[in-house]
């Protein structure tokens, strides 16, 4: 009597899984295309404590119907083949047999199996095919239709998921349909159609909508898809429905940081007021703050944080970080050594900020001491870069260059990095002729880093070679398309130095696109149309521009196009007050000069 398949398959372990698992560290699937309804949703969400309901006897779903088919020597070589190729990580073989496998024997096991390493060797059409043979072959298995679900939305045919979805929400029940209702934005988070997923979301959210959680997801999908007002309505009638619910509060503010950032410090304000044990709105209220260079109000937050957290680290590390920033020499000192004393996570890094803060309290012999003691790792070249610039300051140029040659790495990014420094250190000392002529050696080296052709196109414009510098910017943009810097450098370039404004605007509207609210480029697109003549549409950009970033140049330019229409009061009082913030200033300084002879 001839041993069946189905017989066989029931004592064959699954290890060759795992093994092809272990031989594909990325798991592309895992990456690209996440299963709706993991066990552990991707964010922490504490649901209300609801009352035990008698459960309910429910008949078990009916297994799939088995073939009855015989292991022939040819099936049983095939699946050898199969499994032996997957542990040697030869996923190519192993998803060919598979699939031919899962098509002759109509197996739902093998089918699972199939899908399984399609999904692992990246076969997205594969693993499509095999998610609705299965789901065919096996229509209550929840996994086929998480599969099937994830696989077409990712292939983007929301119409053919939708009704997948739709039974798998409809199978949830309690806390397992809170988590799923929470997780179809990250099923849907490659779409690239926001309304499109909006659409879709509203139709599979619809007989959910006494679930905060389903509210959630159509205002985060209506915020995907720039629908603010809906967005805004949506997370309020979640916030609504669960007074003090974090996650909605945190999503709020993210879009409120978007659309209209001024009022996101009254909303966290007042949330925090209402809820002051909201841990995660708190740090995230810190964390802004810190992000609108609000520092002693930050540090406050974080020290309230340190009193719930007394054992986070990196709670105290912000402590330090931040009295650092404040200038509270002895309190960062003290914050870092005590994490060193109890044992911090990242010694080399308390080290560093340790001669930071001795360095900005003018003890430089202190500085030097805990920069060499930080070790070979991450933080080992910018201690080393700092013992150089100390050596500067003290005069000794010389036996600063010295110390950064007597470093020797193999790695090309570090080496570029000394390249770096020392052009900086040159160019510190006004020796602009010198940090060029580095730069330009260190491309002879590395002609096709960004790095050094960004920083030799600066310093080449600084010393008047605009053509080189514009040479140089050309290649950057070809190099790397995406950066938006560097389409504002050589769009600002052409404004400062050229009239070819012509040219230089779509460098700039190129720039806006890939960066809409980088202050630097804003302020380059204001000076651009101060020298067309648009004043009013400059006088827009450079505002937007210093209330993004209170730089003194963006601060100068605003000035001076303050002054050209009559304001000349506004203009005196913005460059006063950016020169108290950035004292000895001297574009600023030369800048309130000229207005006030």
């Amino acid at each position: 009597m001839p041993v069946l398949l189905n017989e066989f398959l029931t004592t064959t372990s699954n290890l060759a899984l795992i093994a092809i698992s272990a031989m594909n560290p990325k798991l592309i699937f895992i990456a690209v295309l996440p299963f709706l309804f993991a066990a552990c949703a991707q964010q922490s969400v504490k649901l209300p404590q609801k009352p035990v309901e008698k459960p309910v006897a429910e008949l078990p779903p009916p297994s799939p119907k088995l073939p009855d088919i015989a292991l022939s020597e040819d099936l049983l070589f095939e699946f050898l083949l199969a499994e032996i190729s997957g542990q040697r990580g030869n996923l190519g073989i192993a998803t060919e047999s598979y699939l031919d496998m899962a098509k002759k024997t109509q197996d739902a096991r093998i089918v699972s199996r199939a899908l399984d390493v399609s999904l692992f060797s990246g076969n997205v059409s594969d693993a499509l095919e095999m998610a609705q043979l299965l789901t065919k072959l096996d229509p209550a298995s929840t996994r086929a239709r998480q599969a099937l679900s994830s696989l077409l939305v990712h292939s983007g045919n929301l119409d053919e998921a939708q009704p997948n979805i739709e039974k798998l929400l409809s199978q949830q029940g309690g806390e397992n349909l809170d988590r799923s209702l929470l997780q179809l934005d990250s099923l849907f988070a490659k779409q690239p159609d926001k309304k499109a997923t909006l659409s879709a979301i509203q139709a599979l959210t619809k007989p959910y909508l006494d679930h905060p959680e389903a509210h959630y997801a159509l205002a985060i999908a209506a915020w995907r898809a720039q629908q603010r007002e809906l967005a805004l309505g949506e997370i309020n009638l979640a916030a609504s429905m669960r007074p003090g619910w974090e996650l909605a509060a945190q999503l709020h503010e993210q879009i409120l940081e978007q659309s209209a950032r001024a009022e996101v410090q009254p909303f966290l304000e007042d949330f925090l007021a209402k809820y002051p044990k909201s841990e995660e709105v708190r740090l995230n209220y810190a964390k802004f703050l810190v992000s609108e260079r609000k520092f002693t109000q930050a540090r406050k937050e974080f020290v309230t944080l340190k009193k719930i957290f007394p054992e986070n680290q990196d709670v105290s590390f912000a402590i330090g970080l931040l009295s650092l920033q404040l200038g509270d020499i002895d309190s960062a000192i003290s914050g870092f050594t005590d994490l060193l004393q109890h044992g911090f996570k990242d010694p080399d890094l308390a080290r560093y900020y340790l001669g930071q803060a001795y360095e900005l309290g003018k003890n430089p012999s202190e500085a030097t001491k805990w920069y060499q003691s930080v070790e070979k790792g991450g933080q080992y070249l910018p201690a080393q870069v700092r013992i150089a610039t100390i050596l500067v300051e003290q005069g000794h140029l010389s036996k600063a260059r010295a110390h950064l040659h007597e470093i020797h790495t193999n790695d090309p990014q570090q080496n570029i990095f000394l390249i770096q420094a020392e052009a900086q250190m040159l160019h510190d000392a006004k020796d602009y002729n010198g940090a060029y002529a580095i730069l330009e050696k260190g491309l002879e080296q590395f002609p096709e880093s960004p790095n050094l052709l960004y920083d030799e196109a600066m310093a080449a414009e600084k010393i008047g070679k605009v053509d080189e510098s514009e040479k140089s910017l050309k290649k950057l943009i070809q190099l790397q398309p995406n950066f938006a810097q560097a389409y504002n450098a050589l769009g600002y370039t052409l404004v400062e130095h050229t009239t070819r404004y012509d040219e230089a605007l779509p460098l700039l509207e190129k720039a806006l696109e890939l960066s809409p609210e980088d202050p630097y480029i804003l302020d380059s697109m204001g000076w651009l149309q101060y020298r067309m003549g648009n004043v009013p549409s400059s006088l827009e950009y450079l505002r937007r521009a210093f209330s993004g970033h209170r730089d003194p140049e963006i601060a100068v330019h605003l000035a001076e196009v303050l002054w050209t229409q009559g304001k000349h009061g506004e203009a005196r009082k913005l460059l006063q007050s950016s020169l108290k913030e950035n004292p000895g200033n001297e574009i600023l300084a030369k800048s309130l000069k000229k207005f006030m002879p």
